[in-house]
C-alpha cells in the first residue's frame, strides 16, 4: 500500500518537473549571491543540471528508496569534496538546497490543491522532502571534510619536509627552502628556536597540537621536534606546555634559521639531562636557563679527560677521604679561597677546612695557583657535582 502511494505521488510530481526545475534555478540565482553572479553558459548549465538531477533524485528516492541512495551519496559527497578542494565553504550550497526545498514545497502545495491530495499524502511528502534535504546537506559536509582532511594531510607532509630540509646537513640552498615554504604560504623567519619532544612510550603526542600556523612540526618517532619562529615568548611557552601536557619538551636557543640544527642539538641534550636527573624535571625546559650545565656536560669524553687529568692528585687518598677532600676543594674554589665561607658551606669548623686544604695543596702543588689549571679543576668538580658523582 505504501509503495503504491509513493509510486503514485512520484508519477504525479514528475509531471511538474520541467517548470519546477526552471523555477528553482531562477530563485536560487536570486536568493544565493554566489549563484546570482553573471555566469557563462557552461556554469549556468551546470547549475540547472544539478537542480534537475536533485529534483529527479528526490522523485526516484520517493519511488525506489534503496537503489538510488548510493548514487546520491556519490554525487553530493563529490560536490562537497569539490568545494573543499577549491577552498570554498558549503554555505552557498546549503542555501541553494534550502531555497530549492521551499520552491519544491510550494509546488507540492499547489498540486495538493489542484488534485485534492489526502492529508496522509501531504504528510508523507513533507517528511520525505525534509529528510532528503538533511541527507544531502550531511553528504556534502562529509565530502567537504574528506577534502579538508586530505588537504591537511598534504599540508602537514609538506611542512614536515620543509622542517627536514632546514635541519639537513650539509645545508640546502636557502632558495630551495624559500620555494617550498612559498607553496604553503609559510614566511621564512630570520630566527627560530627548535623544540625537542620526548619520545617516551608513556608520552601521548597529539598529531596536530594547537600551536599556531607558523610552527613547523615533525612529531614522528624516534626524535619528534618542532620549529618555533623566534624570539620565543612566554605566551608561546605556555601554549607549548598546554599542547604537550604530560610530555617533556625542551626549547633550544633562538638562532638564525641557518643554525637550526644547532638549536635542536642543544634541545635534545637538555632532554637527555632531564631524563638523567641532572636538570629539573619540568614540563618545558628552556636551554637558556641552563647554559653552564649544558656546556659543561656537552662532551662527556672531553670532560672525562679533564677530570682524570686535573683531579688525579686526589687518587692518592682512600675513597672516603677523597670524597671529603673533593667536596672541600669545590666549596673552597666557589668561595674564592675564603676559609670561613667554605666552613659555613660545609658546616664544619674553619680548622677542619685549613687542615684539609693543607692536604689538598700538598697533593696539587702549583696547580692551585695556576689560573688555567685552577679553572679546569673547578670545571671538573662542578661537572661531578652536577652529575651527583663523587671523585
Amino acid at each position: 500500500m505504501l509503495e503504491e502511494r509513493r509510486s503514485r505521488l512520484a508519477a504525479l510530481l514528475r509531471l511538474e518537473l520541467p517548470g519546477l526545475v526552471d523555477e528553482m534555478t531562477r530563485e536560487i540565482r536570486q536568493a544565493v549571491p554566489e549563484y546570482g553572479k553573471p555566469l557563462d553558459d557552461a556554469r549556468a548549465g551546470v547549475l540547472r543540471d544539478r537542480v534537475q538531477y536533485t529534483v529527479k533524485l528526490f522523485l526516484d528516492l520517493l519511488e525506489h528508496p534503496h537503489p538510488t541512495r548510493a548514487d546520491a551519496n556519490r554525487m553530493f559527497r563529490g560536490i562537497g569534496r569539490a568545494e573543499g578542494h577549491a577552498g570554498r565553504t558549503l554555505d552557498p550550497l546549503h542555501a541553494a538546497l534550502r531555497t530549492g526545498g521551499r520552491v519544491g514545497w510550494r509546488r507540492v502545495v499547489r498540486v495538493e490543491r489542484q488534485r485534492s491530495l489526502p492529508a496522509a499524502d501531504v504528510s508523507l511528502l513533507a517528511d520525505r522532502l525534509l529528510g532528503f534535504l538533511d541527507e544531502l546537506a550531511a553528504l556534502s559536509v562529509r565530502g567537504h571534510r574528506e577534502a579538508q582532511s586530505r588537504a591537511n594531510d598534504a599540508g602537514r607532509g609538506i611542512r614536515r619536509r620543509l622542517l627536514q630540509l632546514m635541519l639537513k646537513r650539509p645545508a640546502v640552498p636557502p632558495t630551495t627552502i624559500a620555494d617550498l615554504a612559498r607553496t604553503i604560504g609559510w614566511p621564512v623567519p630570520e630566527q627560530c628556536a627548535l623544540v625537542a619532544v620526548d619520545a617516551e612510550p608513556t608520552g601521548h603526542l597529539r598529531p596536530d597540537p594547537v600551536l599556531g600556523t607558523d610552527v613547523l612540526a615533525d612529531l614522528r618517532e624516534p626524535e619528534p621536534c618542532l620549529l618555533l619562529p623566534g624570539p620565543v615568548t612566554s605566551e608561546r611557552l605556555q601554549r607549548l606546555s598546554a599542547a604537550f601536557h604530560g610530555v617533556r619538551v625542551a626549547v633550544g636557543p633562538t638562532v638564525p634559521v641557518a643554525d637550526a640544527p644547532s638549536s635542536l642539538r642543544w634541545a635534545r641534550q637538555a632532554l637527555r639531562l632531564v631524563a638523567d636527573g641532572v636538570l629539573p624535571d619540568v614540563p618545558v625546559t628552556v636551554c637558556a636557563d641552563h647554559w653552564s650545565t649544558l656546556w659543561l656536560l656537552s662532551d662527556p669524553s672531553l670532560l672525562n679527560q679533564v677530570t682524570k687529568r686535573r683531579l688525579a692528585p686526589l687518587n692518592t687518598f682512600p675513597a672516603k677521604q677523597r670524597a671529603r677532600l673533593a667536596g672541600t676543594l669545590f666549596a673552597w674554589v666557589q668561595a674564592q679561597g675564603n676559609v670561613q665561607e667554605t666552613a659555613t658551606s660545609l658546616r664544619v669548623h674553619p680548622r677542619t677546612v685549613r687542615y684539609r686544604m693543607r692536604q689538598i695543596e700538598d697533593a696539587f702543588g702549583a696547580d692551585l695557583r695556576d689560573p688555567t689549571a685552577r679553572f679546569e679543576i673547578e670545571v671538573a668538580l662542578r661537572a661531578l657535582d652536577l652529575l651527583g658523582l663523587q671523585h
